[in-house]
């Protein structure tokens, strides 16, 4: 079979192929940047819980309850903005957490 013909039905093929699946974020109408977003999320969350180590449990347990509540009440929002504001202001709290922490363990 000449050369040129091969092409031509690798060409076909390649037409009458059937086009790639959606990613599983595409599904739910959500963009790449909702799906970076939801990491920065899980990150801090991860980051929150982490920072617990070193508290007694009480304590721990109550920040912890109180930082997955905030992270349920919040976790079909679908605005861009919002959510980008929220991981800020969740940043922001969770210092300000670590400072008072700091400062209680030094007295």
């Amino acid at each position: 079979m000449p050369l040129s013909t091969l092409v031509l039905r690798a060409a076909h093929r390649a037409s009458q192929a059937k086009p790639a699946t959606k990613r599983f974020f595409e599904a739910d109408g959500l963009s790449l940047e909702h799906f970076l977003a939801r990491r920065k999320a899980i990150s801090l969350y991860r980051e929150i819980v982490r920072s617990l180590k070193g508290l007694n449990k009480t304590d721990a347990h109550e920040i912890r309850q109180w930082a997955r509540s905030d992270f349920e009440r919040y976790r079909g929002e679908k605005d861009l903005e919002k959510i980008k504001s929220l991981i800020t202001s969740g940043k922001h709290q969770m210092h300000s957490v670590q400072q008072s922490l700091m400062l209680a363990q030094a007295k």
